[in-house]
C-alpha cells in the first residue's frame, strides 16, 4: 500500500471519452449510452479535482452523441469537446489514440462510455500516484452499478479482480484497465496504444511501460460503475479468453524484449 498526497499534485488533466450510439441495440432495461454519457458529464462536473477538459471521442454513424451534448448546455467546470470518428475506422484502441493526440492535458485519463465514476473523489485519488514520476499509469476500481441487473459470473469477475480497496503500485504485473485509468499523455505519444490489438491494448500498453521501469498503480479509493449485463456462460468464457490473450501478449513481449 502506497499513501499519496493527492493535494499537492495539481496536474493538467485531459478526460477522454470513448463512446457511440446504441440507442438501436440497448438492452431493454439498462441505460443507453447516451443516458450514461450525461451522467458521467454531471459527475465530471463535481469532482473535488476538476478535468482541464474533456474529449468525448464518438463514433457514432448519427449525431445522438452530438446532440446529447448540445443539449446538455455551456459547462463552467471544464471545456468540453466533441471529437468525431468515422464508425467505419472504429476501434475502442484508434479512439484512445485519436483522444490522447487531441488532448492538451499533461495527464490523460479514460473512461469508456459505459463507466461513470462513482464517487467526487474518483480523478483526484486516480491522479495522486501520477506525482511519482516512476508511476506510468493508473486504474480505477470497478464496481456494480446500481439498479442494472448482473449475473453471478459478473459479480465473482468484479470480486475477484477489483476486491482491492488500496492502493497498489505494481512492477511486474500488466493488469491495466482503460475503461477507467489515467497516463501520462508525452509516455503515450511516445508508445501508442498497439492498434493491430482488438483488445488487451492497455495491457499491452501497461507491460511495454513497466519494461521500461515505469510502475503501474491500481487505485481501489477510485471507484467507478462499470459491469456487464451479459450471461454468466459469455463471461466466464471472456474470462478464459483474456487469460490466453495475455500469455499470447507476453509471449510476444519476451520473443521481441525479453521477460521484465
Amino acid at each position: 500500500m502506497v499513501a499519496m498526497n493527492s493535494a499537492s499534485y495539481q496536474p493538467q488533466v485531459s478526460v477522454v471519452i470513448k463512446t457511440y450510439d446504441n440507442s438501436q441495440c440497448a438492452v431493454p432495461g439498462t441505460p443507453t449510452l447516451k443516458e450514461l454519457l450525461v451522467a458521467t458529464l454531471r459527475m465530471l462536473e463535481v469532482q473535488t479535482f476538476l478535468p482541464y477538459e474533456v474529449l468525448v471521442v464518438d463514433s457514432s454513424d448519427g449525431d445522438g452523441i452530438a446532440e446529447v451534448l448540445q443539449q446538455y448546455g455551456p459547462v463552467q467546470a471544464y471545456h468540453l469537446r466533441h471529437v468525431p470518428l468515422v464508425m467505419a475506422c472504429f476501434s475502442y484502441c484508434h479512439a484512445m489514440n485519436v483522444g490522447v493526440q487531441e488532448a492538451e492535458g499533461e495527464i490523460v485519463a479514460s473512461l469508456s462510455g459505459d463507466a461513470t465514476p462513482a464517487n467526487e473523489r474518483w480523478l483526484e485519488t486516480l491522479i495522486a500516484p501520477l506525482e511519482d514520476s516512476l508511476v506510468a499509469g493508473t486504474f480505477s476500481r470497478h464496481i456494480a452499478r446500481p439498479g442494472v441487473p448482473m449475473a453471478w459470473a459478473e459479480r465473482l469477475r468484479l470480486w475477484w479482480r477489483y476486491r482491492s480497496k488500496a492502493t497498489l503500485v505494481r512492477q511486474n504485473d500488466h493488469v491495466f484497465s482503460n475503461a477507467s485509468s489515467a497516463f501520462r499523455r508525452v509516455l503515450a505519444l511516445e508508445v501508442p496504444f498497439d492498434e493491430s490489438l482488438n483488445e488487451l491494448e492497455d495491457y499491452a500498453w501497461a507491460g511495454a511501460m513497466q519494461q521500461r521501469g515505469y510502475r503501474i498503480a491500481y487505485v481501489g479509493a477510485s471507484e467507478v460503475y462499470h459491469s456487464h449485463t451479459v450471461s454468466s456462460v459469455k463471461t466466464l468464457w471472456r474470462m478464459a479468453y483474456y487469460v490466453y490473450l495475455r500469455a499470447k501478449i507476453d509471449a510476444a513481449r519476451e520473443r521481441r524484449q525479453g521477460p521484465v
